[in-house]
């Protein structure tokens, strides 16, 4: 675990070693369907599902990311620099064997997608509407009883918080937290 932590901390992103170890079980997990992430700026999380997927069943991994300027609403500025460092960190750690980058937003790619998701890992537009429109292009592709997964649920501010509440109204469990990371599954 301590290269897999080193590496992880070489690679620019706000997601913590224990969150990074739990998406790389989480994805290691993954039996059936693709391991779609939402939102991968540089590669962090990338890394991690990347890895857990080598060491598991070999899922692939679709990387969903325009990487065009935007700026968060936590302040974050993100755009085509972006990308080159994405692949920069693709290249480093070797997850370019496994993972497939698709420079588009959720709702370009999602209306011709065919195949079943069992794994959704969202970290991208933090606004309620960003979050909730990336949810909502994505979980109809969803396996049954597979882990929905979404980053930033502890800021009341941000928009992956309220959709946690929404999905746990509608029926959704968190069945764990790892930091600011929760992981919901459907009853």
């Amino acid at each position: 675990m301590d290269d897999f932590v080193e590496t992880l901390k070489s690679i620019r992103g706000a997601l913590a070693p224990e969150q990074g170890q739990r998406l790389r079980e989480l994805a290691a997990e993954v039996k059936e369907g693709a391991i779609i992430e939402v939102g991968s700026w540089r590669g962090r999380s990338t890394y991690a599902l990347s890895l857990g997927s080598r060491e598991g069943n070999q899922a692939p991994i679709f990387a969903i990311d325009p990487h065009e300027a935007f700026t968060g609403i936590f302040g974050g500025e993100f755009g085509p620099q972006d990308r080159a460092a994405f692949f920069r960190n693709m290249l480093k750690t070797g997850s370019w064997e496994n993972v497939r980058l698709i420079n588009l937003s959720s709702e370009i790619v999602t209306p011709g997608w065919t195949l079943p998701v069992g794994l959704l890992w969202i970290d991208g537009d933090h606004s309620y509407e960003g979050v909730k429109r990336d949810y909502e292009c994505w979980v109809p592709f969803l396996l049954p009883g597979a882990p929905l997964v979404l980053d930033d649920t502890i800021h009341p501010e941000g928009g992956p918080y309220r959709l946690v509440g929404e999905l746990e109204a509608a029926g959704w469990r968190v069945t764990e937290r790892v930091g600011k990371v929760a992981v919901l599954q459907r009853d």
